[in-house]
């Protein structure tokens, strides 16, 4: 029992001493089902309102392990306008987290022939703009350390077992037909969070930049290959390559589902960061305007493989009709 405490001692100590820049990567990593929650220039992006709610759960061999809930939704209002929201809530050991997001895009039409009523106007090419307001909300246990004689440093270095801060994400969104690609930047305002202790340094800058282009296939088909790199002012940098698969049943237009493969591979030169960080299988079904998807995360770092890999879940519905869940 002992070992037990000892072992989520030591994860909650990591935790907390990394919280400066560990919640971007827990929300972001969910991008595959939502691309929303890595770039505010999305909401709004298609006629379409999506509400979705995902749960992710990490490391299941580990006692005590990750996990995270998000729900979000976004749509859009007037004729270039979206709007969107967030929130989410995480557990980590004796490590808890919870904050949110509300977001403001504004979309372009960039096609010669749009009109001025939101409904008739053409959005197969478009230049968004988005900027959220970010809070965000954190606290751990401190007598799990008392108890089993762990020297805690953000509270041993002045700082308190809880705190809440604000800041700010940007981002820009581009479509041309079949094309897309987008590039944001999270946490734009230096944040020195002070409540984690007098050394800790500021928030560091995270950027996001993907794109991919959708191949229109026979059968309704289509196949999208798709990339992802996540870079920060700390110099850590994160290549995802992405392939997905995607068919609407011809004889049932309520029907679809997709398939997609991922490959999570990072760019840093170091011993402790090795290449290779992750493999994901995931797919979904949407039937009408319902939506359930599913994803399971291979790690491929040393600690990862002896243990569980990581399950995410997702739900959501869209008042409109498409053929696959939009992005």
């Amino acid at each position: 029992m002992k070992i037990k405490y000892c072992i989520v001692g030591l994860i909650s100590l990591f935790v907390s001493s990394s919280l400066v820049h560990a919640q971007d990567d827990i929300v972001c990593d969910q991008y595959h089902f939502n691309y929303y929650l890595v770039n505010p220039a999305v909401a709004g992006a298609e006629r379409c309102s999506h509400l979705m709610l995902t749960g992710k759960f990490q490391w299941l061999g580990v006692e005590d392990h990750p996990m995270t809930q998000t729900l979000s939704f976004r749509t859009r209002v007037l004729k270039n306008v979206g709007i969107g929201v967030y929130a989410y809530n995480d557990k980590n050991g004796n490590s808890y987290r919870q904050g949110g997001e509300v977001t403001f895009a504004y979309h372009i039409p960039l096609s010669e022939n749009h009109h001025y009523m939101m409904k008739t106007q053409s959005i197969d090419r478009q230049l968004s703009f988005g900027l959220s307001l970010m809070l965000n909300h954190y606290n751990f246990d401190k007598h799990l350390f008392e108890d089993y004689g762990f020297e805690d440093p953000s509270l041993g270095n002045g700082g308190s077992n809880k705190g809440m801060y604000l800041n700010a994400n940007a981002g820009v969104y581009f479509l041309w037909d079949n094309f897309f690609a987008g590039f944001s930047a999270k946490d734009i305002v230096p944040t020195e969070l002070t409540e984690l202790g007098l050394e800790e340094p500021k928030r560091p800058l995270t950027m996001f930049g993907f794109l991919g282009y959708d191949f229109d296939l026979v059968n309704e088909i289509t196949l999208e290959p798709a990339a992802m790199i996540k870079l920060n002012t700390e110099k850590n940098r994160q290549l995802d390559i992405n392939l997905k698969y995607m068919q609407t049943i011809p004889d049932n237009k309520d029907f679809s589902y997709w398939l997609q493969l991922s490959y999570r591979h990072t760019l840093d030169k170091s011993e402790n960061n090795p290449a290779p960080l992750a493999f994901y299988t995931m797919g979904g079904i949407r039937y009408k305007g319902f939506h359930v998807g599913y994803a399971y995360q291979l790690g491929l770092t040393q600690f990862q493989r002896k243990n569980g890999g990581s399950h995410e879940i997702m739900l959501g519905y869209t008042w409109c009709v498409t053929k696959h869940f939009c992005r």
